[in-house]
């Protein structure tokens, strides 16, 4: 089971379902079980190797602009080829999407309506905005790059949980479920 929050993981862990907690209290102070905990973030314990073998400066070089290193990107909804990605930060959306080294492109042969690029309280992007910018330049898989726009042509690359929806999905539907789950971990 893969949780993009560490309350979440921790709610897991204690029999609960999987939902984030209200902080504070963060973890720290009171984690699991209520007593202090320190969560790790895998994503950040993945580069201590390389970073620790090539140095900070070489392993800053992996990437674009101040998006170094790379980011494991999880990616579901109507793709061939969903699944978990490290990615180098920098590359192209449209190339994650499409390509065979990553997501093979939209699943039956269908068109991408939209995509939620960093987790499910990001901005949704419909296709045009999620492959180009505003200007007409690519879209990079990068902080700087999702973001170029702001809330109206952007979005935040976030956790990383790459949704991508076909031309059959509903964007009003999803956005009512990504809705109710943010208000069920509200209620407790």
């Amino acid at each position: 089971v893969l949780f993009r929050s560490e309350t979440a993981l921790l709610e897991s862990l204690e029999g609960k379902r999987g939902n984030p907690r209200i902080k504070p209290p963060f973890p720290a102070i009171a984690g699991l079980y209520g007593c202090p905990t320190v969560v790790n973030n895998v994503e950040s314990i993945a580069a201590v190797v390389p970073i620790i073998n090539d140095g900070g400066d070489e392993y800053a070089k992996v990437g674009i602009g101040r998006s170094t290193g790379t980011k494991l990107i999880s990616a579901s909804g109507n793709l061939v080829k969903p699944g978990v990605y490290e990615i180098e930060l920098g590359l192209p959306v449209e190339e994650f999407i499409y390509s065979d080294e990553y997501c093979g492109g939209i699943a039956n042969g269908k068109r991408l309506k939209a995509t939620v690029a960093g987790g499910s309280s990001v901005p949704i992007l419909p296709a045009n905005l999620t492959l180009k910018l505003a200007n007409g330049d690519p879209r990079l898989m990068s902080y700087e790059s999702l973001s170029e726009g702001g809330f109206a042509t952007g979005t935040m690359l976030g956790s990383g949980g790459f949704i991508a929806f076909d031309e059959d999905q509903c964007i009003v539907r999803n956005t009512w479920n990504f809705a109710r789950f943010y208000h069920r971990s509200e209620e407790r």
